[in-house]
């Protein structure tokens, strides 16, 4: 390794050595971008400064070649008259072109050297567009004082240039700082929409246990019914309906079977409304005798002189028993769980409503911290950039 190789390899670790890494709080990356913004924009306004000096000494030189370019004797030229006529029009539009250039040039705002750049660069796409033929012509008769305005352009062009090129870390810092910015806005409205979600889920979470404990009052409410004594009478109460309402139907097809329904269709045959009647009781007995008690059929029995001891033996019971039937459901009293179990229902479902709302809160919850979790990350790379790490 020669002297100098060891002396570059020197100056690389020193640099590397000199990098410092600055420890970030999230709290202090607002302030620490605020101060860098400032600190671009006071390093844009001397870069536009410059800018705007370099403009003035251009317009300032330009302006001289431009009045030795009109000084310039065509007529004294060996050429026709009408190429000359060519090169004096071409000069004068190209002269005009020029101001126009310089003007556009001079009255150019410079607020923001990123929109500057945009519009410069407009200034000569357009000047090049609306003189470059003017220009092709002129220099038939006139070669050394246009392409002196040309070079001037050119020399002015590539020092713009540099001038953007040295700036390019300044726009990379505006955009940069401007990206940290929409990250950190970004976070932040996440961070509020956190707070409130959360806030919404421990609002949910009590709503849920005022229900729950709704629900636990409701329910011990009906076991208490259930065992008081009036509650427990119904209930025996209850099946001796339930044991004498079985025994009602079994006597009732018993008595069925007891009837001739042959022997009285034949006696009412003539009788097209009596022999429906008839029809609908050897169908469904039960469901017509207790509509009048039996009355119906007991009529026709008797008019048809086919009832018997039997029978009324029978039908008696069967009226007996439909009358304690009747007894019993007036003692009954009313079941007062009955009023109960709606209401239960009710706040049963709206436990279930606010759960559902729960989960989905949670989801948005789970969601949002995972799109804060990326915009995190994008903006420790952009700090990292910055040499700027954040704990």
């Amino acid at each position: 390794m020669g002297i100098f190789d060891f002396f570059r390899e020197l100056v690389k670790k020193k640099k590397v050595e000199e990098i410092i890494i600055e420890k970030l709080a999230f709290s202090d990356i607002e302030n620490r971008i605020e101060n860098k913004t400032k600190e671009n924009e006071l390093k844009e306004k001397e870069i536009l400064a410059i800018i705007r000096e370099k403009i003035r000494k251009f317009t300032s030189e330009l302006r001289e070649k431009i009045v030795v370019l009109e000084s310039f004797d065509v007529e004294s030229k060996k050429e026709k008259d009408n190429i000359k006529g060519i090169v004096n029009n071409s000069r004068r539009d190209y002269i005009i072109a020029v101001e126009n250039f310089l003007e556009n040039l001079n009255n150019l705002e410079m607020n923001k050297f990123e929109e500057f750049t945009k519009k410069i660069n407009k200034i000569f796409l357009d000047f090049n567009k609306s003189s470059y033929k003017n220009y092709e012509r002129a220099t038939i008769l006139i070669g050394k004082e246009m392409a002196s305005i040309k070079e001037g352009l050119k020399v002015f062009s590539k020092e713009l240039i540099k001038t953007f090129d040295k700036s390019k870390e300044v726009l990379d810092s505006f955009k940069r700082t401007s990206l940290i910015k929409s990250k950190l806005e970004m976070i932040l409205s996440i961070d509020g929409i956190l707070e409130r979600i959360s806030e919404t889920i421990l609002s949910l979470n009590e709503k849920i246990k005022s229900k729950e404990e709704e629900n636990k009052k409701l329910l011990e409410e009906v076991e208490k019914i259930k065992k008081s004594s009036d509650y427990l009478e119904s209930l025996i109460t209850q099946k001796k309906i339930e044991s004498l309402k079985q025994e009602l139907k079994n006597d009732i097809f018993r008595l069925k079977q007891l009837i001739d329904f042959k022997a009285l269709a034949n006696f009412f045959h003539i009788n097209q409304e009596q022999m429906n009647i008839l029809k609908n009781h050897k169908e469904d007995f039960y469901t017509n005798f207790q509509k009048d008690n039996g009355k119906m059929i007991i009529d026709f029995l008797d008019e048809a002189k086919l009832n018997n001891n039997t029978i009324l033996e029978k039908v008696n019971l069967i009226r007996t028993k439909i009358e304690e039937i009747s007894n019993y459901e007036r003692e009954i009293k009313e079941d007062e769980t009955k009023r109960l179990y709606p209401k239960i229902k009710e706040v049963i479902m709206e436990i279930g409503n606010l759960k559902i709302e729960k989960v989905k809160e949670e989801k948005r919850d789970e969601k949002l911290k995972e799109n804060k979790k990326e915009l995190v990350d994008l903006l420790k790379q952009e700090l990292d950039k910055m040499n700027l790490e954040l704990v």
